[in-house]
């Protein structure tokens, strides 16, 4: 597989897996400003230190309004974090390498693309936000469902998935920060964005079908890290990711060590958690399992890059 190809499929990948995180989070966070008691601002603050890039924001506006972080954080197309922008970045790789993948998944990104670039943000306030990240999630769904049902199961497919689980590890981490890093006297406070956390990955349904009672920040964090049959977990998400790097075992004129070095690194980070008990994560313990596995993260995508990507292109979106 050439350099370009592999480097356009794992961002693909990503990027949509982003997309759909954050169309996720903004649906269920958004309903939080109702309970919000007067404190809109910090809820909105939140959302935005969740999924985007903070200083920016602030050196544009000069409080967190429901409005402009609305539109930052969707429909922003020079904010790289947005809906929009991921949306783009997506349809970009895939229009480089379209006979790569099937048509069909050409078609729907790209209309997909061009309703959510003619959309305006006045409509979606106006209407329901609900409706249109809905909307946001379906078409993401669309495309991921036929993907799965009429692709190949060869290494653009092996590509294509690796990128999305990684996205998908690194993102549950992010989310659990978000919350975390509230301060211990607001803890209590803290179970409307614990619930909101859970919701925004579906996991809330899963969680109590599993008789977890307790909807503590503590609980769902172990739930999040280190359930192995939940799809969204960070164990679900790197076991995938680590099987997918192995399907592309004999697909690579490279070097066969350098690519066992990544399977054993993904192993490696895979087989910590396997080996965490729910005990090792407490309030305590959290930040520092979190900060572990972002540094996890990054190093598996710098393998990545350097393994399939040309060099000097852009490692870390």
């Amino acid at each position: 597989m050439l350099d370009r190809i592999a480097e356009s499929l794992f961002w693909i990948g990503r990027y949509t897996e982003r997309a759909e995180n954050h169309a996720r989070l903004l649906d269920v966070y958004y309903h939080l400003r109702e309970e919000g008691n007067g404190e809109s601002e910090t809820v909105w603050r939140r959302i935005a230190e969740a999924i985007g890039d903070c200083k920016l924001y602030e050196e544009r506006y000069d409080a967190y309004r429901e409005h402009e972080v609305l539109f930052f954080l969707t429909l922003d197309l020079t904010q790289s974090n947005s809906i929009l922008s991921c949306i783009a970045q997506a349809r970009d790789n895939l229009k480089k390498i379209r006979e790569q993948l099937p048509s069909e998944l050409w078609n729907l990104l790209n209309g997909f693309y061009l309703w959510l670039k003619g959309v305006q943000l006045e409509e979606v306030m106006q209407q329901s936000p609900h409706r249109f990240f809905q909307r946001v999630k379906e078409g993401l769904a669309a495309f991921q469902g036929t993907a799965v049902s009429i692709s190949l199961r060869d290494e653009s497919w092996h590509m294509l998935e690796s990128g999305r689980y990684l996205e998908r590890s690194e993102n549950v981490v992010r989310l659990l920060q978000s919350v975390s890093n509230i301060e211990p006297d607001k803890r209590k406070a803290s179970y409307a964005y614990t619930m909101a956390v859970l919701k925004s990955v579906g996991g809330y349904e899963a969680f109590r079908r599993l008789d977890l009672e307790d909807i503590s920040l503590e609980e769902v964090a172990r739930f999040l890290v280190l359930q192995e049959t939940f799809p969204r977990s960070v164990h679900f998400a790197l076991a995938n990711f680590e099987q997918h790097l192995k399907a592309l075992r004999g697909h690579s004129d490279k070097s066969s060590s350098a690519l066992e070095r990544m399977i054993r690194l993904a192993g490696k980070a895979r087989s910590e958690l396997g080996w965490l008990d729910r005990n090792d994560i407490t309030m305590d313990s959290l930040n520092a399992v979190l900060q572990q596995l972002l540094i996890t993260n990054s190093q598996l995508g710098e393998a990545v890059a350097k393994y399939f990507f040309s060099p000097g292109r852009e490692v870390i979106a």
